[in-house]
């Protein structure tokens, strides 16, 4: 039904079009009548056509050739009745006046027919032209909806929509009828409108000819999304655009994928940074490229300084050459990583110059930059020097062990020989356990040696029982040993204490025994002087013979320490003055 009126309408508007063409001409008559006479009443007679020339030349030109004929034939017969002689009569009396009307009548069909003839080719151009612009839109829709994934659409010189694509109703959310002739800041957000963006858009791209830029814009259903937005002026003969083309393309993915390689970034640099080992990179010209924190610590350089430097900054310089010869060697060979310890030792050079040992790893990979080298250092000065202490320390054992034996050996013959046989046992375990003890002590302090105040300590503690006070005191400056010195020490204070338990102030219930040391200096000879003094036990009488611990203080005191030793048995208690020169092997320890 539509299809059926459709040329009705079309009829009936052209005729409606035509009515307003010969209404105007109608008009412009009434107009140069309207003149003529009033010309005619001021000033003397004028020609009778002067007003009907223009009138019919404006009618032909605005309103085509009909209604400049139809203007020329009314002219004609207006003034051939109203303004020719005789008046009110078609009859013309003088032969001028036909000439005259001839002339106007030839002159008003010639104008109408120049006017029709340039309406015709405007209607041919208009035509063509719309047939053209239909086309190009038409181009513009296949091209716009062919282009997967690029929503095209056009806008005119203030921004208002004047095209649409399914592409962009996909894109955006909106469909044709809605987005028609309104303006394209409905795609923005409401921060951006509020700050004139898409004007200041429209500005940019009016003066420099295009715009582009990446940016978050919104959806219908209010989502937002990233899009790429090229915005193109389309200029006609004139410098001002009639219009713009824009294009925009969805690139939520990319930016997603570019916030994601961001993020896994900054956790590689974060892991890098946080390494405790040193990394260092260098390219395929052997320049570093990467310098975590850890190799500034270790090298002494800060990334800023050292990045783009020669690896051979970080390597001592009789190993230049060798270091280039394997990195050419591992990039040759094309394994992925590398242990470098079959290599032999390897050192660095720190800033300052100062060497040092390192292990390393290596590995390789290519990057969009070219082949890359990442060398994981780790600086083993302190494992070297450990190991170098461990080995001493097992040398210093192996020799202990053997002078432990020898002591051993010792102790059993002596105790054989000073003790009756039922007493043997008991007299060498506890021999061997305060040996033991003064072991344990010096194990502790990786056979460093002890002090005096731990070596009494040691001594005592077979005797200290749970919950009960000590029968003991010890006071005085702290005194250190060497290990030999303090094994021998422990053996004496052993002796001392097991005469206190069999016969002296530990032998009954309330005995006691005061230690203590001082500084002092005899004949200009610093030394370290201990009082053993035993109260409240029973009466002491001086042994009737020596025996093996009497022998073993002497000789301990007088030969292995150059000291001295005085023993006061008083009836009430037993009291020892022994002096130890200080030296190397007892000093005082700060």
């Amino acid at each position: 039904m539509q299809c059926r009126l459709q040329p009705v309408a079309t009829a009936m508007q052209l005729a409606a079009n035509a009515g307003i063409r010969y209404v105007f001409a109608v008009l412009a008559i009434l107009v140069a009548v309207v003149l003529q006479q009033t010309l005619d009443a001021h000033f003397s007679p004028l020609p009778p056509y002067i007003m009907f020339y223009p009138a019919v030349i404006i009618v032909a030109a605005i309103a085509n050739s009909g209604p400049g004929l139809f203007t020329t034939l009314l002219s004609s017969v207006y003034a051939g009745y109203f303004i020719l002689p005789p008046h009110g009569s078609f009859r013309i009396e003088h032969t001028g006046d036909i000439i005259g009307m001839l002339i106007f009548a030839v002159t008003g069909v010639m104008v109408s027919v120049l006017a029709g003839g340039f309406h015709r080719k405007r209607a041919r151009e208009k035509k063509l032209s719309e047939q053209s612009l239909r086309r190009s839109e038409d181009h513009f829709r296949i091209l716009g909806e062919g282009v997967k994934g690029y929503a095209i659409y056009m806008l005119d010189r203030d921004g208002t929509v004047v095209s649409w694509t399914a592409v962009a109703e996909q894109l955006k959310g909106w469909p044709e009828h809605e987005v028609l002739g309104k303006n394209f800041s409905l795609f923005f957000t409401a921060e951006a409108v509020d700050s004139g963006r898409p004007r200041q858009i429209l500005e940019i791209a009016r003066a420099e000819g295009s715009f582009h830029e990446e940016i978050e814009r919104v959806r219908k259903d209010g989502s937002h999304f990233w899009a790429a937005i090229t915005l193109t002026a389309l200029r006609g003969e004139g410098a001002q655009p009639q219009g713009y083309a824009v294009l925009a393309r969805d690139i939520s993915e990319r930016k997603q994928a570019e916030r994601d390689i961001a993020a896994s970034r900054s956790q590689l640099l974060s892991i890098v940074n946080s390494a405790l080992d040193a990394i260092v990179a260098v390219d395929s010209a052997q320049r570093i490229v990467l310098f975590n924190p850890a190799a500034e610590t270790m090298f002494g350089y800060s990334a800023s300084d050292i990045i783009g430097q020669p690896i051979e900054r970080l390597i001592p310089h009789r190993f230049h050459g060798v270091h280039a010869g394997h990195l050419r060697n591992f990039a040759a060979e094309g394994v992925a990583s590398r242990n470098m310890e079959d290599l032999g030792t390897l050192s660095g050079r720190r800033s300052n110059g100062d060497e040092f040992p390192l292990e390393a790893s290596i590995s390789q990979g290519e990057t969009e930059g070219g082949q890359l080298f990442t060398a994981i250092l780790r600086d083993i000065t302190q494992r070297r020097r450990a190991e170098a202490h461990q080995s001493l320390l097992l040398g210093e054992l192996a020799h202990r062990v053997k002078n432990t034996l020898a002591v051993v050996q010792s102790i059993a013959a002596q105790t054989h020989r000073f003790s009756r046989p039922e007493d043997f046992y008991i007299t060498f375990c506890g021999r061997l356990e305060a040996l033991g003890n003064a072991n344990d002590l010096l194990t502790s302090s990786e056979w460093e040696g002890a002090t005096l105040a731990d070596i009494i300590t040691f001594s005592f503690a077979p005797y200290s029982v749970q919950g009960m006070v000590e029968r003991w005191t010890t006071e005085g400056p702290r005194i250190w040993l060497a290990p030999n010195e303090a094994v021998t020490l422990s053996l004496v204070f052993h002796e001392m204490i097991t005469n206190a338990v069999k016969f002296g102030a530990l032998s009954d219930a309330n005995g006691k025994i005061g230690i203590n040391w001082k500084l002092t200096s005899e004949d200009a000879i610093p030394a370290v002087t201990i009082h053993w003094r035993e109260y409240n036990g029973p009466a002491v009488n001086p042994p009737t013979r020596r025996g093996f611990g009497s022998k073993l203080l002497e000789r301990a005191i007088t030969h292995e320490f150059n000291g001295d030793m005085k023993n006061d048995f008083h009836s009430a208690g037993f009291e020892c003055m022994v002096r130890l020169p200080l030296s190397a092997k007892v000093r005082v320890q700060t």
